[in-house]
């Protein structure tokens, strides 16, 4: 599978996709600091995507090399409304396509991009069932499975920053 950016959803499909048995979680980011956190969070391989590729048309060569013919699964997980095709670029005929970010602007795609019985969703809250997922992703956590904590890069003390706003 494919992940298009490691921000804090981007690193939460990697380990499901690692939780899931994913043999090969190829992840593509502009950013190092992100790259390394891909590979702490269970990515198997890496590809730092140039800045200058803006419908990530190289980022797919380096990909196509280690997919035979594309991925069967890619998310899109960068908020970048132009990448909200993205997934389907890098999937295999019926493969799936997914765009996470949400992205509500109007895009235009390429219509060749759905051949051969690639499928695309944008999914609400991941398709979500809370009375069947929670449980299970809580019994991950606790498991070590499930790395939360990580997720966490500072804490504020929002309490005394906002009493401390309103006197000043």
């Amino acid at each position: 599978m494919v992940v298009i950016g490691a921000g804090g959803v981007g690193l939460n499909i990697i380990q499901a996709a690692q939780i899931a048995g994913a043999a090969k979680i190829i992840v593509l980011e502009i950013s190092d600091i992100r790259i390394q956190l891909a590979k702490e969070f269970g990515a198997t391989d890496l590809i730092k995507v140039d800045p200058t590729d803006l419908k990530l048309q190289k980022a797919k060569s380096k990909c196509g090399r280690s997919l035979n013919g594309g991925a069967d699964y890619a998310f899109e997980c960068t908020g970048i409304p132009a990448l909200g095709d993205a997934p389907l670029l890098m999937v295999r005929n019926a493969g799936m396509a997914v765009q996470v970010s949400g992205i509500e602007q109007e895009i235009s795609i390429d219509m060749n991009l759905f051949e051969w019985d690639k499928i695309y969703i944008n999914p609400l809250y991941g398709k979500c069932n809370p009375k069947i997922d929670f449980p299970k992703i809580i019994s991950y956590y606790k498991n070590g499975q499930l790395k939360l904590d990580e997720l966490i890069s500072k804490n504020i003390d929002r309490i005394n920053y906002l009493r401390h706003s309103m006197i000043c």
